[in-house]
């Protein structure tokens, strides 16, 4: 049993798992994890928070105990909330933490959490497909800050698995993205999950190419993925007069974005940020389960949890080597 703590300087500390005492909580064997660019970013040290600390917070588990009082048996397969929302701080203002950034993560064999951040998994999700569970709430929470008609144009800037997965939800709700990339990978991977507006920033003229498939209206809405290597621009220049942004994150480790805002008065936008998908939990299990969503083309490496301190070395050196690595444990 071990538990992989991480200190800071690209280093793990290996653990014993700790004995588990609390009643109360339900115990876990952790059986697949996904380490988030979040994750790296601690592993090197880059997170203004108190090292050493237990990374990752997007993982799926097995219940290793009958529980009846609160529905779960040993065996049964389980999605863990990553969130836990804490007590008022100083200013009084209720805060949401996150597993693997604010308190130990789950790259560990086992571990014990309140019910309430258990979810059983819908009858039919794999264990690789639940891991996109948070990706999915957030999704759901970037485009939901949205009052989307069918029909309407989403331009969705940076290549990524979030970007990718808000052209899908937008496809389900009958609206039409459009996907801005740079990425050679991520545009193959759209085209497999039937993305049909791709444009390669690269190789385009994007403004024209948007304003040729908007009919020369542009997008009533745009989302960009914050993140290295995006366009922030895009964000206003490729919006309708009137229309409405999103800047989507997936990590506290921001990179500096910077562009002249002067276009977003001038068209009158609306400009809002996501970074938690807390509330969308719950329905993202639901869009879990009516498999509508493509995960598969995503998963491009899987690895043992004995080699866990090789893979992070990897991604320490090359963040972006792989799309979306995953950690059998």
């Amino acid at each position: 049993m071990k538990i992989y703590r991480a200190k800071g300087n690209n280093e793990f500390e290996i653990l014993e798992s700790e004995a588990i005492s609390d009643p109360e909580f339900v115990k876990l064997k952790i059986s697949t994890v996904f380490p988030t660019q979040t994750d790296i970013h601690l592993f090197q040290g880059k997170l203004n928070i108190k090292y050493p600390i237990v990374p990752c917070h997007v993982v799926t588990a097995v219940v290793s105990e009958d529980r009846p009082e609160y529905g779960l048996k040993r065996g049964s397969k389980v999605i863990i909330n990553p969130y836990v929302l804490s007590s008022a701080d100083s200013e009084g203002y209720a805060r949401v933490d996150t597993y693997g950034i604010d308190t130990d993560g789950f790259l560990r064999d086992f571990v014990a959490l309140p019910a309430e951040n258990i979810i059983p998994f819908p009858e039919d999700v794999k264990e690789e497909e639940a891991l996109f569970t948070e990706l999915v709430a957030l999704a759901l929470a970037g485009i939901n800050t949205f009052e989307l008609d069918k029909g309407d144009y989403i331009a969705v800037i940076g290549g990524s698995v979030l970007s990718n997965i808000i052209c899908q939800l937008a496809l389900y709700y009958q609206a039409i993205p459009i996907y801005i990339c740079s990425d050679e990978r991520h545009i193959n991977i759209a085209e497999k999950c039937g993305i049909y507006y791709i444009v390669d920033e690269t190789k385009e003229d994007t403004y024209q190419r948007v304003l040729n498939i908007t009919g020369g209206r542009l997008a009533d809405h745009t989302v960009l993925h914050a993140k290295a290597g995006v366009s922030p621009n895009f964000l206003h220049t490729l919006s309708a007069r009137g229309g409405d942004c999103t800047i989507v994150s997936f990590t506290p480790l921001l990179p500096r974005l910077e562009t002249d805002i002067s276009l977003i008065a001038q068209k009158q936008l609306k400009v809002q940020g996501v970074s938690c998908g807390c509330n969308e939990i719950n329905s993202a299990v639901n869009m879990l389960a009516q498999k509508y969503l493509k995960f598969a083309p995503f998963i491009d490496k899987r690895v043992t949890f004995a080699e866990v301190p090789e893979l992070f070395a990897e991604l320490s050196e090359n963040p972006i080597r792989y799309i979306c690595p995953v950690i059998k444990v």
